[in-house]
């Protein structure tokens, strides 16, 4: 599971640059929407039917199914064609090369807040797992596990929804990155708050349902900023060292809200965790559309 995790961690951060090589300014919106739209997709769907294959199949085939898909997968990724933009070779060190996209984040001032609102945003993120949506749907909803996978699918299907939203939206969000963001960031907040308080099941289910478009408006507006901040080869160090910094928080976060979902009860911990998303709305609101500060993401022209 270590070495799965390990060689999947540099999927995310290839991906978006190679996005950001073979798909125009004015496209990558729209692109990263529909990309979206089809994870989710296959993420709803996959909750189901993966079940149903185990139980009609057993384990073996079906992991047999998936490491074709997986194969499958590769042959198809040989089919991108992506132009190079440079031939020059890079004549730093080995030191340079794995600490450039660390420089990068901290000296960018946009990219510095944005991360910030990331790792906020990463470590109340972990209320979402297992363990503390069976806990709130069992103790605050009165639910049993099957309502658990209620609220499951009903997230992803929002995800869905939300990335429609945005392939639709995408040529209003061009130049308009920032308030997108933050607009997505607060209500994902606002409606985590309000999850906290509540006890019917099924305006949970509609809550939870909203979050879905809100958040994917929210990490589509983000990612197309991040493409727009420098070059494919420049990009993927970034996103390389981002993806290192939330996976970190991540690690201890899930420490935390398990004890925190111990002493205060699982209703504080999201209600707690709603403050903090809001805030860390706020937070961007102030630095990158009041002081400006993203600016410089909105559009290719001042890459880094």
């Amino acid at each position: 599971m270590s070495f799965i995790s390990f060689f999947n961690g540099f999927f995310s951060p290839i991906k978006s640059s190679i996005v950001r090589a073979i798909v125009s300014e004015s496209d990558r919106v729209k692109a990263n929407s529909l990309i979206s739209s089809v994870d989710q997709t296959f993420l709803f769907a996959g909750w189901a039917f993966g079940g149903v294959l185990i139980s009609i199949l057993g384990k073996q085939i079906t992991l047999g199914i998936a490491f074709f898909l997986i194969l499958l997968s590769i042959g198809n990724l040989y089919i991108v064609r992506v132009n190079e933009t440079s031939k020059i070779e890079s004549k730093d060190g080995l030191i340079s090369r794995l600490t450039a996209g660390w420089k990068y984040l901290l000296q960018h001032q946009g990219l510095r807040i944005i991360v910030i609102m990331d790792l906020m945003e990463s470590f109340v993120g972990t209320i979402w797992i297992g363990a503390v949506t069976l806990t709130y749907v069992e103790e605050a909803l009165g639910k049993g596990e099957a309502w658990w996978g209620y609220i499951n699918g009903a997230y992803y299907l929002g995800t869905m929804i939300g990335g429609f939203i945005v392939y639709r939206l995408s040529n209003m969000m061009i130049g308009r990155l920032s308030i997108f963001m933050i607009f997505g960031s607060l209500m994902f907040g606002l409606l985590t708050f309000i999850y906290g308080f509540v006890s019917n099941p099924y305006l949970a289910l509609c809550l939870v349902l909203l979050m879905g478009p809100s958040y994917q408006i929210r990490d589509l507006a983000q990612e197309t900023m991040f493409q727009n901040s420098a070059n494919e080869k420049t990009l993927t160090k970034i996103l390389s060292a981002r993806s290192a910094l939330i996976q970190l928080t991540i690690i201890f976060s899930i420490i935390t809200i398990g004890v925190l979902t111990d002493i205060i009860g699982v209703r504080l911990v999201y209600i707690l965790s709603g403050c903090l998303l809001m805030s860390s709305a706020l937070f961007g609101f102030v630095h990158l559309y009041v002081r400006k500060k993203g600016l410089s993401l909105e559009s290719e022209s001042a890459q880094i």
